[in-house]
């Protein structure tokens, strides 16, 4: 069937189900929307002539009528990454059940175009959930959006002291985890490759890792930490410093899924048979590491978990009638998925031990709540 012309489309109204039900527009209105007032049989009437009218809700109208958009922005640092796909699923789903649209942008890792994406988002919708590009120091384009009233969820890396809902990772207990496996498994020189020093969520995972070290007696060494990005060419070139050391690391515990690829690529290209001669974690769970040879250890996915509950405490603030506002960020747990390339021990079951988790006191208000 050819495309009608814009023009030529038809454009059925509740003015028409009202003028062939010899109804009030009014009436059509609340009809479609279920109001208790109309009786039962009329909501019938009303809906059936719709669907024969083939009619569609104008969003526009509504919008404009409710002075809201429906829609939630979302600001990636990347699109390919598959955590990031997971999240925008789960966030996605939250927001298809709830009515909402989304705007998807990315900040490319630069804190220039995230501040351009945050601009340019604040106008056309409800409501923003934001992960903090690897650039970003400042937060007076996020402090711009909370003073105009826009609500804002940050999810896997946001600022530390910002009166907004975080959806985070235990990034410190996580950490403590993945060290602690490689510990159990018999490595004594644990490398680090982290993301900037100035992301909330690196201090917290540097924090696990050194705890872990400290609590097996592991000496920790500052030549084994090395602050990077999270990309791939970041991973191949820190590996490579790595490695050039005098006394190089025996196994690394890796900031993130591209992080892993490009050690174990860099590996087998130096000739480093894994985990015989150096172990590998990562902190990520994206599904090629364990098709990777050998498969690489790595966190349970969390991403659509995230995504989730990140979508339903923005949509909340929304929606809500309540004046006050109490920020509030909650913990998600991860658990390992023990692979390949960090096993040297037969007994896996030894290899990891429940993360002791201590009480975080919040100097800033905030309501911590811990998911497990």
């Amino acid at each position: 069937m050819p495309r009608l012309p814009r023009s030529q489309r038809t454009n059925v109204t509740i003015y028409h189900i009202a003028e062939k039900l010899n109804v009030s527009a009014s009436t059509v209105s609340r009809a479609l929307r279920g109001h208790p007032n109309i009786r039962p049989e009329t909501i019938e009437s009303v809906k059936k002539m719709a669907q024969k009218l083939n009619y569609q809700t104008n969003t526009l109208a509504q919008s404009l009528r409710e002075r809201r958009t429906r829609t939630l922005g979302v600001i990636i640092p990347e699109i390919h990454p598959y955590f990031y796909g997971s999240v925008l699923n789960g966030i996605e789903e939250v927001a298809f059940r709830k009515g909402y649209h989304l705007i998807v942008s990315k900040s490319s890792e630069t804190y220039e175009r995230e501040m351009m994406q945050v601009f340019g988002l604040a106008n056309q919708v409800d409501g923003i959930l934001a992960c903090l590009s690897q650039e970003t120091r400042k937060q007076d384009h996020f402090k711009q959006l909370r003073q105009q009233g826009v609500p804002l969820v940050f999810f896997d890396r946001a600022p530390e002291k910002f009166p907004a809902h975080k959806i985070l990772f235990d990034n410190e207990a996580c950490s403590f985890l993945l060290t602690e496996h490689l510990i159990r498994a018999g490595f004594k020189r644990i490398a680090h490759l982290t993301g900037p020093k100035h992301l909330m969520m690196c201090q917290d995972r540097l924090k696990g890792y050194y705890k872990a070290l400290d609590r097996y007696q592991i000496g920790s060494h500052p030549d084994l930490v090395l602050t990077t990005g999270f990309g791939y060419q970041e991973g191949r070139s820190g590996f490579q410093k790595l490695m050039k050391q005098e006394a190089p690391p025996d196994a690394i515990f890796a900031g993130s899924d591209q992080i892993a690829t490009a050690v174990a690529v860099e590996a087998r290209r130096t000739g480093l048979v894994m985990p015989r001669d150096l172990g590998l974690v990562a902190f990520g769970s994206d599904p090629l590491n364990a098709l990777l040879e050998p498969a690489i250890t790595g966190l349970a996915p969390k991403g659509f978990d995230m995504g989730s509950a990140a979508a339903q405490l923005c949509i909340r603030e929304i929606e809500s009638t309540n004046a006050t506002f109490k920020p509030r960020t909650e913990l998600l747990s991860c658990e390992i998925i023990i692979r390949q390339s960090s096993v040297r021990l037969t007994d896996e079951e030894q290899l990891v031990s429940s993360y002791s988790k201590y009480i975080k006191r919040d100097t800033h208000g905030d309501e911590v709540i811990y998911i497990y």
